[in-house]
């Protein structure tokens, strides 16, 4: 087995691609290894991004389109919520793609990662053996949802016969969140080579996901009574970011009490409002399961000012309305954090 460890691309491996375009012989500007990643020596990473706070589907099991109903079957999944840094390589030509899954299983298990899910094409993208997806592209398309503008997402890993993927999972401690490791790799077909960019047919792409789960920092301004009063009276709700809750769960976070408390002080100043608590989630995740989310935390909202802040029950309604009022586009992570939100609205 060929060695697998941190290295740098250096013009001695370049020279291995004659003709590659001279920006595709090293790593795209501003990219590297995540630490807690290695890679194979001579490959190249082709695009590389990072996010501060966003969510990540994790397949558990594979992902079936039911012609019969013209639907996608329900599928098991994790959708933690974290920072994110998502990598392309392309490895070295001899590479295949169950050295690649092997590999980063092997390395990453040395660090206490253990395996969620694991499948393959079976060699054939479209055959029975495929044990990820019944075909066309169809795993990729449900699991990155997000990320439908990479090229490389969108068209050449796509395009493969043989593809494979692994996600493993690292339990967090000492306060620590859990960390999720995804590889996904493809074999390109002749179809979506690029030799400009060193892509042959046969060249593994390999796709890289690092999840760090953590908490969303607060960085919106907390809503202060007035503010809230006036809103209500001009438009007849007031959106609130200041609640929060962990990830899946509907137990309200301590951070929330400033904005819980500017809610009590608003119904006191009006004694005759009322109001729905509704809450809204983005795009991510099964409509029905994101109504019952919302409504649960509508719920909690309402059972904590009512027990910790001293609010009769009577004026408030706890909604629960999944995405189907977003307020921005869940097209980008900025338009999901505007989406995932409380609103309070007036009631009489």
């Amino acid at each position: 087995m060929k060695t697998f460890r941190l290295v740098l691309f250096t013009l001695a491996a370049a020279n291995c691609f004659a003709q590659v375009e001279p920006q595709y012989q090293k790593d795209a500007a501003g990219s590297k290894d995540h630490p807690l990643t290695k890679r194979f020596e001579g490959s190249v990473i082709l695009r590389q991004t990072s996010k501060k706070f966003t969510g990540f589907t994790i397949p558990l099991e594979r992902v079936v389109f039911d012609y019969g109903a013209q639907a996608f079957k329900p599928f098991n999944k994790l959708k933690p919520e974290g920072a994110l840094t998502t990598s392309f390589y392309r490895l070295p030509r001899d590479v295949s793609t169950l050295e690649c899954i092997r590999a980063y299983q092997s390395e990453l298990a040395k660090n206490g990662f253990e395996v969620l899910f694991e499948g393959d094409s079976g060699g054939s993208a479209t055959g029975e053996s495929n044990s990820l997806d019944n075909g066309y592209g169809r795993f990729l398309a449900q699991v990155y949802q997000t990320e439908k503008d990479f090229g490389l997402q969108q068209y050449t890993l796509p395009g493969c016969d043989d593809f494979r993927f692994i996600a493993l999972k690292k339990p967090g401690g000492d306060g620590a969140g859990d960390v999720y490791v995804t590889v996904f790799c493809g074999a390109v077909t002749g179809s979506w080579k690029a030799p400009e960019k060193g892509i042959e047919t046969g060249t593994v792409i390999a796709r890289v996901d690092v999840l760090e789960e953590k908490p969303r920092s607060d960085r919106m301004v907390l809503v202060k009574a007035p503010e809230m009063e006036n809103q209500i009276t001009s438009t007849g709700r007031v959106a609130l970011y200041g609640i929060l809750f962990d990830f899946n769960k509907d137990t309200v976070k301590p951070e929330s009490d400033p904005t819980l408390e500017q809610i009590s002080a608003l119904l006191k100043s009006e004694p005759s409002l009322r109001l729905l608590v509704v809450g809204h989630t983005d795009n991510v995740g099964e409509f029905e399961f994101n109504r019952e989310l919302s409504t649960r935390r509508a719920n909690a909202i309402v059972q904590v000012l009512v027990s910790r802040f001293g609010v009769d029950k009577s004026r408030l309604f706890p909604f629960g309305c999944s995405f189907a009022s977003p307020a921005a586009p869940n097209t980008s992570e900025e338009g999901r954090a505007k989406n995932r939100r409380v609103e309070l609205v007036r009631w009489n």
